[in-house]
């Protein structure tokens, strides 16, 4: 079998087989060392992390990250730094082209409970994926029947292309749990993954604190930098950064305003794009809230990511375009979407008889600077928007629920122009609430599966992106920033992936006293 790297699969024809296999290490950031460099001697030392996310269960497929998942749980594939390449993980091998998806897998690996994994245990977490509603069961669709052909290989026989079908198990929602947990019931409170770390219960305080050590079994223990990870819940980010500066914590989750003070006091910091952002207007249907197109063009027009960036992000970010990433397919330099222009959005407004929208805006208690600043912008073209805030596990599980018709945050995954229609646009996207019907962009994305082409299909899927844009389906995009702020004198080599928000890659982390 050959063996190349692939990048930026979503979105290229499957016309002709692809196959991967190992991948060289990359990194995010030019002054980070590389990803997945050996670790002398083996893991050691413990890592303590404050983080703004607070842990309720282990259930990889509810959850909006995977900054507790990661300890214990991995996949068949895994993101490089760019937050595009997939690279081998349970998975050594693979192979797709438009009818099925082969994977040949890592021997000698085993779960915290002592269960070999194998391609039975594959089987049942797929199967398990397709049968349990959640936001990543979408990816099952194009699924016809999934075969364990022997101990070390699976194969997905699909009923058609699924450009998305890869990028998605390299994410959360197809991490691999035990089928002993699985059918006992168990692993949302005990979890049993192949990773790195094993939950310590005894140790740990629900909801405040997690503590997670290394599993000895582990196939890979050169990787592994830490050899005790402490996870520590804590919302509000001057009590994060004071308990860093107590020692409490070696790193811990900050915001730019706390990042800056950190450099001055000795701390270091890093930031990257975690997540791209946008103005998602839900409520597009008949008689909806955002049903004119002028109206929604107006809203775009009158929007100014810029604000958000200056106010909550340190003036550090990028403003895009569109929802895709340059590079990716579909992607075109000739969307130039909705610049900050309030005379153009009052215009519009006018046209369609300066009409008095109102509606609620639903929010999360750290981002109640960008909701007021969004409000402010509205106003300015005659939109009335009330706020409703919450904490974030609350606004992440009610604001698709059909209640809100809008938000801003991120609208899908970074996985391509496919995954972005499925979720944003078809009927029955989990980004969809309002069930809206857009048959223009079903018909487009139609003729993209079906092209044999790779011109054609990417000719489709920029003709699916200019769409979006000109009916302002979507707009306001900008790059939401991480920030970590951390203790030179202790940890090194915070190394993070592009697209994952509250996570750094916790297995490259280097432990120094």
């Amino acid at each position: 079998m050959t063996r190349k790297l692939l990048r930026g699969l979503v979105g290229l024809s499957l016309a002709a087989a692809l196959t991967v296999g190992c991948a060289a290490n990359e990194t995010a950031g030019g002054e980070q060392t590389a990803a997945g460099q050996d670790q002398a001697g083996g893991p050691k030392g413990t890592l303590k992390f404050g983080t703004n996310q607070k842990l309720d269960d282990w259930e990889p497929l509810t959850k909006a990250n995977e900054s507790y998942l990661s300890l214990v749980y991995e996949g068949l594939l895994e993101l490089a730094p760019d937050g595009i390449t997939l690279k081998p993980r349970l998975a050594t091998e693979w192979k797709q082209d438009n009818t099925s998806v082969e994977f040949t897998l890592r021997e000698g690996v085993v779960f915290h409970d002592g269960t070999p994994f194998d391609a039975d245990a594959v089987v049942t977490n797929l199967e398990r994926i397709r049968s349990t509603p959640s936001q990543w069961q979408s990816i099952m669709n194009t699924v016809d029947k999934i075969t364990a052909v022997d101990k070390t290989h699976v194969r997905v026989d699909l009923k058609r292309a699924a450009p998305n079908f890869l990028p998605n198990i390299a994410r959360r929602g197809a991490y691999i749990v035990s089928p002993k947990a699985l059918k006992d019931g168990t692993w949302k409170t005990a979890p049993s993954g192949t990773g790195p770390w094993v939950l310590q219960a005894k140790e740990s305080v629900a909801g405040f604190k997690t503590v997670a050590a290394f599993f000895d079994k582990y196939y890979a223990p050169q990787e592994v930098g830490p050899r005790r990870i402490e996870m520590s819940f804590v919302n509000d980010p001057d009590s994060l950064y004071n308990s860093l500066r107590s020692g409490q914590f070696d790193i811990a989750w900050t915001n730019a305003t706390i990042a800056k003070r950190a450099e001055t006091e000795g701390f270091k910091t890093s930031h990257f794009p975690s997540v791209m952002w946008s103005y998602l207007m839900m409520d597009q249907g008949k008689g909806g809230t955002f049903q004119d197109p002028k109206l929604r063009q107006a809203m775009c027009y009158a929007l100014n990511p810029k604000d958000f960036i200056d106010t909550q992000l340190g003036g550090i970010s990028t403003i895009h375009t569109q929802r895709l990433r340059e590079g990716q397919v579909g992607y075109s330099a000739d969307i130039k979407g909705y610049p900050h222009d309030v005379a153009k959005a009052k215009a519009l407004m006018a046209e369609i008889g300066n009409p008095k929208p109102s509606f609620t805006f639903v929010t999360y208690d750290s981002q109640r600077q960008i909701a007021d600043l969004f409000r402010s912008q509205m106003a300015e073209i005659g939109v009335d928007v009330k706020i409703e805030v919450m904490q974030f596990a609350q606004f992440f599980s009610v604001y698709r629920s059909g209640k809100y018709p809008a938000a801003l945050l991120s609208g899908s995954a970074d996985t391509g122009a496919y995954d972005y229609y499925l979720f944003r646009f078809a009927k029955n996207g989990p980004g969809n609430p309002y069930k809206v019907e857009y048959p223009e962009l079903d018909k487009i994305v139609d003729n993209a599966l079906k092209a044999t082409d790779p011109k054609v299909e990417e000719a489709e899927w920029v003709k699916m992106m200019k769409t979006i844009n000109d009916q302002a389906f979507d707009c306001g995009f900008f790059e939401y920033t991480g920030f970590w702020a951390y203790n030179p004198k202790k940890i090194d080599n915070i190394v993070n992936t592009v697209g994952n928000v509250a996570t750094f890659r916790y297995k490259d982390a280097r432990i120094l006293n």
